[in-house]
C-alpha cells in the first residue's frame, strides 16, 4: 500500500537490519507515517509529516516522540546545518505563513513568511506566468547564525534566534540572480547578470559587517553556476558566455582562492562545453566533464589542481640538486577521454 515507514541500520558489512518499523504505533492502531520523512543533517532527528496537522520529531535509541510542530498542509521540511532549527513549507501561494521557522529545542515558531518575498513577482505577469516562477529558497549559514533569502535586487538576512532582519535592513544586490553561503564561514557569494548598464559580476560579502570582500566583473554572460569547495577554501564559478552575436556559447571557470590575501581569482578557459564541475571535498583539486558538443554521449573528464609543483636545479658545489617549489597556479593533472558519464562523485 505504500503506507508504512521502516528505518534500517546499514553498516555496509552485512544485510540491512530493521531498526524501527513503527511497531509501537501499530499496536496503538495508528500509522507511524504514511507520507514524507526527513532526517536531520547529523541524524539526531527523524521528521515525519502529517499534512493535515504538521511535523512530528522522533529520536533516541527507540525512536521516541520528541516534539510536535503545528504546520497545516506541510509537504516539505528542512533542518539547519547544526540541527537547532527546522523550516516547514506548505507551498500555498495564498498563505502569508506558508513557510515557518521553528526552534527544535522549544518547539516554538520563531517567524513565518509568505512563499514569495514582497515585490518579487512582477505585477505585469499573468497568473500562469507567475505560477511558473519557483519561490526563492531560504539558505542557512554553516553555523545556524543566519537565515537568508533572495528578493528583488536584495538579500534579506535574518539573525537567529530572534529571526529579526540583520541591522534592520536587507543587503542591496542589484539584479541578483542567485546566492549561496560559504560552507565554512559567514560569507555570501552572489552573482548578477548585466543590469542597468553594469557588467555581470560575482560578489563576496562578509557577515555581519556587510563588507564586500571581492567583486569580479564578467562580460557577455549568459549564465553562472557557483560551486563551493566543502572546506570553503575555494569558490568555483562556471561562466557560460556568448559571442557578440549571441549565436555561440562557450565556458570559462573563475576560481577564487578564499584564504589568500585579497582573494585572488584565476580564470581557466575551456574551449568545450562544461557539463559538470566538482571540487574534491578535502583538498585543492577539481574535475570537469566537458565535450565539444554538450549533447555528446562520449565526454572527457579533466582533473586540475589549484597548485603546481615546480622543480628547479639548485647547484651546490659540483653537485646539482633538484629543489621542489609549490606555487599557487592552476595545473592540469590528467584527462580521461571518451567516457560515458554525466556526474562526478569524489570519495
Amino acid at each position: 500500500q505504500g503506507k508504512e515507514t521502516e528505518v534500517y541500520w546499514n553498516d555496509g558489512r552485512g544485510e540491512p537490519v530493521v531498526d524501527y518499523d513503527g511497531a509501537r504505533e501499530k499496536k496503538a492502531g495508528v500509522n507511524w507515517c504514511d507520507y514524507y520523512v526527513q532526517w536531520s543533517p547529523q541524524g539526531s532527528y527523524f521528521a515525519t509529516l502529517v499534512p493535515n496537522k504538521g511535523v512530528i520529531l522522533w529520536g533516541g535509541k527507540n525512536f521516541e516522540k520528541l516534539a510536535r510542530f503545528a504546520a497545516p498542509g506541510v509537504d516539505f521540511v528542512v533542518f539547519s546545518p547544526q540541527e537547532n532549527y527546522m523550516m516547514t513549507n506548505n507551498n500555498n501561494r495564498n498563505d502569508p505563513q506558508a513557510i515557518k521557522v521553528f526552534s527544535i529545542q522549544t518547539s516554538k515558531c520563531l517567524r513565518a513568511f509568505p512563499l514569495y518575498p514582497k515585490d518579487f513577482l512582477d505585477d505585469k505577469l499573468s497568473e500562469s506566468e507567475k505560477s511558473a516562477i519557483p519561490p526563492p529558497p531560504f539558505q542557512w549559514s554553516h553555523d545556524d547564525n543566519y537565515l537568508a533569502r533572495m528578493g528583488k535586487d536584495l538579500i534579506s538576512v535574518f539573525e537567529t534566534p530572534s529571526m529579526k532582519l540583520l541591522d534592520k535592513r536587507s543587503l542591496g544586490a542589484d539584479g541578483i540572480h542567485e546566492f549561496s553561503f560559504s560552507p565554512k564561514s559567514n560569507t555570501i557569494a552572489y552573482w548578477a547578470p548585466e543590469h542597468k548598464n553594469q557588467p555581470a559580476h560575482v560578489d563576496l560579502i562578509s557577515l555581519p559587517s556587510r563588507k564586500k570582500l571581492r567583486q569580479k566583473n564578467l562580460f557577455n554572460v549568459t549564465k553562472c553556476s557557483m560551486v563551493w569547495q566543502e572546506g570553503g577554501e575555494y569558490l568555483g564559478v562556471k561562466v557560460t558566455r556568448h559571442t557578440k552575436s549571441k549565436k555561440t556559447l562557450y565556458n570559462n571557470l573563475e576560481l577564487f582562492r578564499m584564504n589568500e590575501p585579497g582573494i585572488p581569482v584565476e580564470m581557466l578557459d575551456v574551449k568545450d562545453a562544461v557539463m559538470s564541475f566538482s571540487w574534491e571535498p578535502q583538498g585543492s583539486r577539481f574535475a570537469i566533464i566537458h565535450a565539444e558538443n554538450p549533447t555528446s554521449t562520449k565526454v572527457n573528464v579533466t582533473f586540475y589542481d589549484m597548485f603546481k609543483t615546480l622543480e628547479a636545479e639548485k647547484k651546490k658545489g659540483k653537485k646539482a640538486a633538484k629543489e621542489r617549489q609549490i606555487v599557487a597556479e592552476v595545473n592540469k593533472v590528467e584527462t580521461l577521454e571518451g567516457k560515458g558519464c554525466n556526474c562526478i562523485f569524489w570519495s
